[in-house]
């Protein structure tokens, strides 16, 4: 770590005194960056201000003062102009004509130091590469293949005394680190020891002839030459020489003045090549070098020197994500593993590999499980982590074909498979472009891009999109590669399913290890398989079951193109209007926003005062945040007053119906400000719908981002549920969201409201304005909760002869709690007392008020058949009425005649409606207009006439 008192806070001098044009003014003044060190010092020019400025471990802050002359402790605070004629004498920090600080947007970067302030786990590497930090350019070596090899990078092994020593040089001399030799050309050079000890004229360990072999391969097709050199002590003797996929160019023998001489072979290679030199024991009598030492070999691979060069400008560092995923695993904040738990060698093997492919990342994260996180960067990188069931430890898997090696690869006959399930993936509608998301560091936006596979379209003859999003790639090249990559695995048909096998061996295991699958009723041979899941029974049953899915080659190439979005160089988005609402602030949230005894004391002294509160959804991706103005219309000369900023919510719409009783609500056009967290609270409607208007507070109980399924409680604090549209708007309304307004008004004002979006370059213009009804909502009752009409919730129809029995359960509004419609508790306001009216037509049939119980009943003579009716049920406190009353309509319907009787003999007996009064006499003649069919008896008799039925038997 750095040490605080040799290492000054940094100084940030900013001149740009007209940033925000010729009238706005702009930014003077000194920024002192003081970093979070784990012993921070006081800064100097806070100090003299804050005597007790605090200093916390590990926070970083930003310290902004005036020019203050040449002492650069010296100088204002943040303020306007003090004692100052001219800009670049101002004595405090200059934010231009405004009374405000302008919203700023800062990059803050921590790459090499970890949370806890440690340095970073594997910063740097042998080559000096600094391997945590994705740096500020990439560049990537491409092999050119027309170079003549000979003037390439040279790698030299030599071999004496039964031991190899690797050296690695430029041609010309310079000094060239093995480390520094690009993973794309050469992968594995291994020279085998040969050679012992000559003793008094006699090799000591060896009899007969030894022999030198080495391996160099390239993992692409390139010409390149070897030397293989040994020397020998004057005889001139052709050594046995055996090679692959080689020219021997020459054979050279250089004579010393000593008598030995160096016999050097010269291969023109390919791809792969290996070679094999026997030579006989003989003695070198080289004293400066190799005294008295056998079979010296020198190994020399040159290959071309790199012509072409591919680089990326990135704006700054990104971390690399192999070391956030530990950092996620390690940190005590976070998962807590110990360090040993992971497999550090595994680690540097992936964060060496990202590094050289440049896959860096930045992420912003105020709240996230650990797995998500981890998830989420695996998605970005195509790559999985796992505990390793044989060590115990934690190990990245990348997926990239040469990722494991043929060894580490498993096989899997197939009478070791007890049963196996398929299924094709992509079968039905292979994806074929995929619309890719990325944010864009220099557009400060988020920014699209597609990528086709043209022969899939040609094939099926249409396209089929899917979208991704990397949000935490901060450039196109880093989204374009994953992306290409994930294009392939979804356009690809291949295989998935699920293996079960009593096979011991398949226990040893691990999730993502690659396997050759054998099954010959589906396919030929193998294929190659990679493992998803691993279940190893119960216990009782200890066979394996496998979920695997069938690899797609990433080194494949693809016939794609991609379409990028607008060009970079777009003109500024002018400001557009936001999308949200400002109400009269209900008790809870003005309670949360200056405290419960500020608010009673301001209710006993007027108990018709209300506040406003704004909630607004971002509508344009450079919005900064809504400007809030009210108006009192009886009183224009006062003209419009900034009521404060409103920071953009999380907002969506609904994407279906939603009944006054649904909980779970698929949403869409879901935009994210913060996450939407249990007992969130949401608003949803309009405040122009009446009087009262028409919305509903809910509870946030879940919310699943992969079916966009919005789990809620419903009609919360003084609302009542409603029935709401598709489409309808909803909006995050915590009492730290939006603006709260500290602006007091009495129900008698009549106010209104305009919101103007600002941005980086405008504002937008005075729009027309909305009346804000100011009603004494802090004063009122909650509305009844959990009312029911016999017994059930929102009955359609209600059968005329059955009285009306109400039920509900009271809300306390002084309680403080946010309480919703279904789940209330009967806990009544003191002195609340509740009133109905039953309505059809436009008449009042029935109404009551002063009730202190929970119940009411309404007769059924009060009701009219066949005509729909209103029931109105609200709460009353001290005068004050609820905001919003409970409001339910249904159809009265009459009851028809319904007679089921049986007979002895001598009697019918039977049942129906309980206001009817049916005799049937027996042993009387068949009265007139009665008809008798053989099965049953119909007819038609005046009204109050006595039916009479004989029974013959």
């Amino acid at each position: 770590m750095h040490d605080p008192i040799k290492h000054p806070p940094n100084l940030l001098p900013v001149n740009k005194p007209s940033l925000f044009g010729q009238d706005a003014g702009g930014v003077v003044g000194n920024i002192d960056i003081e970093f979070g060190y784990p012993q921070p010092q006081q800064n100097l020019a806070y100090k003299q201000y804050f005597d007790l400025v605090s200093a916390y471990p590990y926070q970083s802050y930003l310290v902004f003062r005036g020019t203050g002359g040449e002492k650069s402790n010296e100088g204002g605070l943040i303020g306007g102009i003090i004692n100052a004629l001219s800009v670049s004498d101002r004595d405090a920090f200059y934010f231009g004509n405004s009374n405000y600080m302008k919203e700023m947007l800062l990059w803050v970067k921590r790459t090499r130091v970890r949370n806890d302030g440690q340095g970073q786990w594997y910063e740097v590497r042998g080559d000096g590469a600094v391997v945590c930090e994705i740096g500020s350019y990439y560049i990537k070596t491409l092999i050119d293949h027309s170079r003549m090899v000979g003037n390439g990078v040279m790698l030299e092994t030599r071999i004496s005394d039964n031991e190899t020593e690797i050296f690695t040089e430029y041609n010309d001399g310079s000094d060239w680190r093995l480390e520094n030799v690009d993973k794309y050309v050469i992968v594995d050079h291994k020279t085998n020891h040969a050679g012992g000890i000559w003793v008094e004229n006699n090799p000591v360990g060896y009899v007969g002839s030894t022999s030198a072999s080495a391996n160099v391969n390239f993992e692409i097709d390139c010409n390149f030459l070897v030397e293989v050199t040994f020397n020998i002590d004057g005889t001139n003797y052709s050594p046995k020489i055996t090679h692959s996929r080689a020219d021997i160019l020459s054979f050279e023998v250089e004579e010393f003045a000593d008598g030995d001489s160096s016999y050097k072979i010269v291969f023109l290679a390919l791809k792969d090549f290996s070679f094999n030199v026997i030579v006989d024991p003989h003695r070198v009598n080289d004293t400066t070098i190799f005294s008295n030492h056998l079979y010296p070999f020198y190994v020399r691979v040159f290959y071309p020197r790199s012509e072409i060069t591919e680089t990326i400008e990135l704006d700054s560092p990104d971390i690399n994500p192999i070391h956030k995923i530990r950092e996620i695993l390690t940190d005590d904040i976070a998962m807590a593993k110990p360090e040993i738990d992971v497999n550090d060698a595994n680690f540097i093997k992936a964060a060496n590999r990202i590094w050289d492919e440049g896959l860096g990342i930045s992420w912003a994260i105020d709240e996230k499980s650990c797995i998500d996180a981890i998830e989420e960067l695996c998605y970005h990188i195509e790559a999985g982590i796992r505990v390793n069931r044989q060590t115990g430890l934690y190990e990245m898997v990348l997926f990239r074909d040469d990722w494991l090696t043929d060894e580490e690869i498993h096989t899997i006959a197939e009478n070791k498979i007890k049963d196996l399930s398929l299924e094709v993936m992509n079968s039905d509608d292979i994806v074929n472009q995929l619309n890719v998301t990325y944010y864009d560091r220099k557009r400060i936006k988020n920014s699209t891009f597609s990528v086709y596979e043209n022969g899939s379209i040609l094939t099926i003859g249409k396209a089929n999109a899917e979208s991704i999003d990397f949000p935490y790639f901060m450039n196109m090249r880093n989204a374009e590669i994953v992306a290409n990559w994930k294009l392939k695995q979804y356009s690809t048909p291949a295989w998935k399913g699920t293996l079960t096998t009593g096979w011991r061996e398949a226990r040893k295991w691990n999730r993502y290890d690659l396997v050759k699958i054998n099954w010959s009723k589906k396919w030929q041979g193998t294929i190659l398989a990679r493992i998803m899941k691993i279940d190893l029974g119960n216990g009782l049953n200890n066979e394996v079951m496998i979920d695997f899915e069938e690899v797609v080659p990433y080194s494949g190439e693809m016939n794609t193109s991609i379409v990028v979005d607008d060009s970079t160089e777009e003109k500024a988005e002018p400001a557009m209007p936001a999308i949200g609402e400002t109400f009269e602030a209900p008790y809870y949230i003005a309670v949360q926003n200056i405290g419960q005894r500020k608010i009673d004391e301001e209710l006993a002294h007027n108990p018709d005062v209300g506040f406003t509160f704004s909630t607004y959804r971002r509508p344009q991706w450079n919005a900064l945040y809504a400007e809030v103005l009210t108006s009192d219309v009886d009183k224009p000369e006062n003209g419009w007053v900034v009521e404060g900023n409103a920071e953009f919510v999380t907002s969506g719409q609904f994407d279906q119906l939603v009944s006054r009783t649904a909980t779970q609500i698929p949403v869409k056009n879901l935009q994210i400000e913060d996450y939407l967290n249990p007992n969130d609270l949401i608003v949803v409607g309009t405040w122009l719908s009446g009087e009262f208007g028409s919305y509903e507070f809910m509870i946030v109980e879940s919310f699943d981002a992969e079916t966009s399924i919005l789990t809620v409680k419903r009609g919360a604090l003084d609302t009542i549920p409603r029935g709401w549209d598709n489409g309808m708007y909803f909006f995050r309304s915590n009492p730290d969201d939006g603006l709260f307004s500290l602006t007091e008004y009495s129900a008698d004002q009549n106010v209104r409201e305009s919101t103007l979006t600002v941005t980086p370059s405008s504002k937008l213009e005075q729009l027309g304005s909305a009346p804000v009804y100011m009603r004494s909502r802090l004063s009122r009752p909650y509305p009844p909760a959990n009312v029911k009409i016999n017994d059930v919730y929102y009955p359609e129809t209600i059968i005329t002869t059955n009285d009306i029995v109400l039920t509900w359960l009271g809300r306390n509004r002084l309680a403080n709690q946010i309480i919703d419609f279904y789940d209330a508790s009967n806990d009544a306001e003191l002195n609340t007392t509740y009133s109905y009216e039953l309505i059809s037509e436009n008449v009042v049939l029935g109404s009551a008020s002063g009730i202190t119980g929970n119940t009411a009943t309404i007769l059924s003579s009060a009701l009219i058949p066949n005509k729909p009716h209103t029931l109105r049920l609200w709460s009353v406190r001290d005068g004050y009425y609820s905001y919003q009353v409970f409001e339910h309509s249904f159809f009265v319907e009459s009851a028809s005649l319904i007679l089921t009787a049986t007979t002895d003999g001598s009697s019918v007996t039977g049942n129906t409606v309980p206001t009817s009064n049916i005799s049937v006499n027996v042993d009387e003649s068949l009265s007139a207009n009665m008809k008798f069919d053989g099965s049953s008896i119909s007819g038609k008799a005046e009204a109050g006439a006595t039916i009479t039925i004989e029974i013959e038997e």
